[in-house]
């Protein structure tokens, strides 16, 4: 059996129409919509949609949690702070943009690792957008409504709770349709009107 095109070291299994040559499974799994744009027809990319749909279905039957603390709560609007900053800077990053880039967060965050890949959509996105998210979560501190460098931070449980429940709230907005912007421009009309209803409060001056 052939080797792999693009490693040259491990067992070529899979043909890959927009190269025109044979890959490893390894090789396609991370190349796949990241370094190559594989064309709707291909089978494994079919594959990786089932294997996205099973994921979703799977997170939908677990139950949701509201989240009433307002330490938490602090940590779940500034990870959607980050997120309507990326929509806001990508035109066509979409609501199942902004689920993937959660979903890799709480698995990364869940194992301890601090860094992650950016989930398999387009080649031009920048590594640099989803490390800043998960340092964004390890940075963050709460206290008394203040963000302080000398604060406690976040616990690994409490950084999954949140992204947990953000996860859920997109799902629950969209309706399970991920196609589009539901979400992200809900949150940019809920962001915009808090801003409107701070710049419009009244100075008192004692």
């Amino acid at each position: 059996m052939a080797l792999c095109h693009h490693c040259n070291r491990r067992k070529a299994k899979r043909h890959c129409p927009a190269l025109r040559a044979e890959l490893c499974q390894l090789c396609c799994g991370e190349l796949r919509q990241k370094r190559v744009n594989c064309p709707a027809s291909c089978l494994y990319l079919q594959h990786q949609t089932y294997q996205e749909q099973r994921k979703w279905q799977k997170f939908r039957s677990q139950p949701r949690e509201t989240i009433n603390d307002e330490r938490l709560a602090w940590l779940i609007a500034q990870i959607e702070m980050a997120l309507y900053e990326m929509a806001q800077g990508i035109r066509d990053f979409t609501d199942q943009e902004a689920f993937r880039l959660l979903s890799q967060a709480r698995e990364k965050i869940a194992a301890g690792e601090k860094r992650i890949i950016l989930p398999e959509k387009k080649i031009d996105r920048k590594p640099e957008v989803s490390e800043a998210l998960v340092n964004l979560i390890n940075q963050v501190r709460y206290e008394k409504g203040l963000v302080l460098s000398t604060s406690s931070g976040y616990s690994r449980e409490e950084k999954v709770r949140c992204l947990e429940a953000l996860m859920g709230l997109i799902y629950e907005t969209t309706g399970g349709d991920l196609s589009q912007r539901i979400y992200l421009e809900d949150l940019a009309r809920r962001i915009e009107k808090a801003r409107k209803e701070k710049s419009n409060q009244k100075i008192i001056v004692p």
